[in-house]
């Protein structure tokens, strides 16, 4: 299980680094923006908000809230210009 989830989760980093890439070279993420840290910080945020609703019970709750933190994150790496 464990190999399963690192895998899946590598995979996903892989695909959000691919994506901020292409966003940086159309000039729409900071040039100055540190991938490897933005693709850590994607996936841990996904992480926590699926803990958070799990341990609430509350499934639900990913769907209320993960808008409002991705609104902050993109926030966080998009171009000034």
């Amino acid at each position: 299980a464990k190999r399963l989830a690192r895998t899946l989760l590598e995979r996903y980093g892989e695909r959000i680094r691919a994506r901020l890439e292409a966003g940086k070279a159309a000039g729409e993420v900071s040039a100055a923006l540190d991938i490897d840290a933005a693709v850590t910080l994607f996936v841990g945020t996904l992480q926590g908000l699926i803990m958070q609703s799990m341990l609430a019970g509350e499934l639900a709750r990913i769907r209320r809230d993960a808008p409002r933190v991705f609104a902050i994150y993109l926030a966080g790496i998009r171009s000034a210009t």
